[in-house]
């Protein structure tokens, strides 16, 4: 209502000025030019018509002139309103850029190992602080690909370390190493299996190190941790094909077996490895790792299938949706594991989702995530699509009744807070430019 009115008021008195100014100009010589083309094409019975109708010729250019005053003022006033809309699109692109740089920074903290690498640690802002999460830092690290890389093997380095102790005791990646600023040991659910993610991480570490590995043009880094590497790879061909029951980052929305969206998790994961093992040489470990997510995926797409083109939120739920934001590195990394319409009918069902402030995360709320509906907007075919996906979050934003420091949560039929704030993982919105800089393609 608010935008209405404005705009109202805006067009209003755009058509008031640019009428009278015109009229108060005259007969401007473009006016004149257009009444001469005009009174030029008139055939002569037309002539005869009007000079019958008693209507001189000075009455005819009125009209005319009235005609084409209008017309002009119309241009004037579009071109006015176009030229304004520019600006204001400017305006809040830069907004939105400044704004999600600033939480991306504050959430994160910079520190040296006694070796003097760095380390860059992900903060769990407005949760329970929990520090390197590697959830929190897996959908911030576009912001970081493209910008310096080397904070990428600084959020990846405290994960390393942990798992290597003699502390954590499981196949599969951690979760976290402390809760901030104590970087010494896990605290999120006490260690419990339970309340373990051990699909969800293995995946995130993967991912991260084959992206961290493109972007610097090295694997380097991966090759000092690469048996830890390939034991997480073996647990994602043993678990991630169908994941049991278990949280994912999600984990507001609770423990969801068969979870599709996290299946996806261990392909490009999978394939990540396959990337770094291409890049280190080993032939054999590159085609296998390869060959383990394409057969998975191949799965996948049956077993997840919709009647109506669309993909589960669980392989054994049909009928149901989530944003598909894990498969986005099959695009970045030009892989081709899924087939391009997999993707375009996916994306064109979600639009049949959504609500004012956008696509739900999944069916089981209205809410969204920010980073997670950007990167599911980038599966999108083309640019116009990918704008319509995202145009919703900036409208939220911009009006939401919930004034804080950008939330990355929020209700999509509200625009209101449904929780966190001033987090990293808002370096997931640079994942289109990360996609636009080309360098995660593999192939």
């Amino acid at each position: 209502a608010q935008i209405d009115a404005q705009l109202y008021s805006l067009v209003h008195a755009q058509v008031e000025q640019a009428y009278s100014e015109t009229l108060r100009a005259g007969v401007t010589e473009a006016v004149r030019a257009r009444i001469r083309a005009q009174l030029s094409a008139l055939s002569e019975e037309e002539i005869s018509a009007l000079t019958e109708q008693k209507l001189q010729s000075a009455d005819i250019q009125a009209q005319i002139s009235a005609q084409v005053a209008a017309q002009l003022a119309s241009e004037t006033i579009a071109a006015q309103i176009d030229a304004q809309a520019q600006a204001q699109l400017a305006a809040v692109s830069e907004s939105l850029r400044a704004a999600v740089t600033e939480e991306v920074r504050a959430g994160v903290e910079a520190a040296v190992t006694e070796e003097g690498e760095i380390l860059f640690i992900s903060k769990e802002c407005f949760s329970n602080g929990c520090a390197a999460t590697v959830d929190v830092s897996y959908p911030s690290i576009p912001a970081f690909l493209i910008y310096n890389p080397e904070l990428v093997l600084g959020m990846m380095r405290p994960i390393f370390r942990y798992a290597a102790s003699e502390e954590w005791q499981y196949d599969f990646a951690p979760h976290d190493v402390g809760q901030f600023p104590l970087v010494n040991g896990q605290v999120y659910g006490g260690n419990r299996i339970e309340k373990q993610m051990p699909v969800e991480e293995c995946g995130n570490m993967l991912v991260m190190a084959a992206a961290a590995s493109l972007a610097l043009g090295n694997a380097d880094f991966a090759a000092k941790h690469i048996d830890t590497l390939n034991m997480w790879a073996e647990y994602l061909i043993k678990y991630g094909a169908d994941p049991a029951n278990q949280l994912c980052t999600d984990d507001f929305a609770g423990h969801l077996a068969h979870n599709c969206n996290l299946s996806l998790k261990a392909i490009s994961g999978l394939e990540g490895l396959s990337i770094i093992h291409r890049m280190l040489g080993n032939r054999e470990l590159e085609e296998k790792y390869d060959a383990n997510a394409r057969q998975i995926a191949a799965q996948w797409v049956k077993n997840a299938a919709n009647s109506d083109g669309s993909f589960r939120l669980a392989f054994d739920r049909p009928g149901t949706f989530s944003m598909k934001y894990n498969a986005v590195w099959d695009k970045l990394f030009g892989t081709q594991i899924f087939p391009p319409c997999v993707w375009g009918s996916e994306i064109a069902e979600n639009f049949k989702r959504f609500n004012p402030y956008g696509m739900p995360l999944d069916n089981r709320a209205t809410y969204t995530k920010s980073d997670w509906l950007v990167w599911t907007a980038t599966l999108a075919p083309d640019r116009p699509t990918f704008e319509r996906f995202i145009e919703p979050l900036w409208l939220a934003y911009h009006l939401s009744p919930s004034r804080v420091p950008m939330t990355d949560w929020y209700n999509t039929i509200t625009s209101m807070q449904r929780g966190f704030q001033h987090r990293s993982v808002q370096g997931g919105l640079f994942i289109k430019l990360l996609e636009y800089k080309g360098i995660m393609r593999a192939k």
